[in-house]
């Protein structure tokens, strides 16, 4: 089974609005939530503006720093 690259892009962009939107939720910046995480600020704003496809580990790091479960960061439609 083949996956459109369309398509990964689409939930990528998906899951980084998604992600932005619980950052300013909890009222974090880019800069705090790659801090907390022991990335760099690009990143985050990569993943954000879905131009990464990011890792489970990642995400899983990220959720943690958001203290959130990991499903929040796929709470969205296509």
């Amino acid at each position: 089974m083949s996956i459109d690259s369309k398509k990964i892009l689409t939930y990528q962009k998906e899951f980084g609005k998604q992600l932005k939107k619980i950052r300013l939720s909890k009222k974090m910046s880019q800069l705090d939530l790659a801090a907390s995480c022991d990335l760099e600020k690009t990143s985050i704003s990569r993943i954000e503006n879905g131009r990464t496809n990011t890792t489970l580990k990642t995400m899983i790091i990220i959720s943690e720093a958001l203290n959130v479960n990991i499903y929040e960061l796929f709470d969205f439609e296509i």
